[in-house]
């Protein structure tokens, strides 16, 4: 298989499923490259402008920070919704009997 021109026989006689199966592997393998070579890059510029990288990585937006009682509100409305949710749940069952 390897070393073998386009339009070799031995290439034009595979079946075309397995053609399409090997495209997709080397599609991957392309793309498993190209973040090895990115993430390389983004190793080797941090040493030189770390901020820089985190601009390009995107590090840091995406967190949402919240304190300490934004966090107990929040847990206290799911504890909540559960126990809704399991109520009303339970009353079906019970109105099925």
């Amino acid at each position: 298989m390897f070393r073998q021109f386009p339009d070799s026989q031995i290439l034009e006689d595979i079946d075309p499923i397995m053609k399409l199966w090997m495209f997709h592997n080397w599609w991957a393998d392309q793309m498993d490259q190209a973040e090895l070579a990115k993430n390389t890059a983004y190793l080797i510029g941090s040493f030189w402008n770390p901020e820089a990288v985190k601009q390009l990585t995107g590090e840091g937006i995406n967190q949402h920070i919240s304190s300490d009682s934004d966090f107990e509100k929040t847990s206290e409305w799911i504890k909540k919704d559960a126990l809704q949710s399991q109520s009303k749940h339970r009353r079906r069952k019970h109105l099925k009997d």
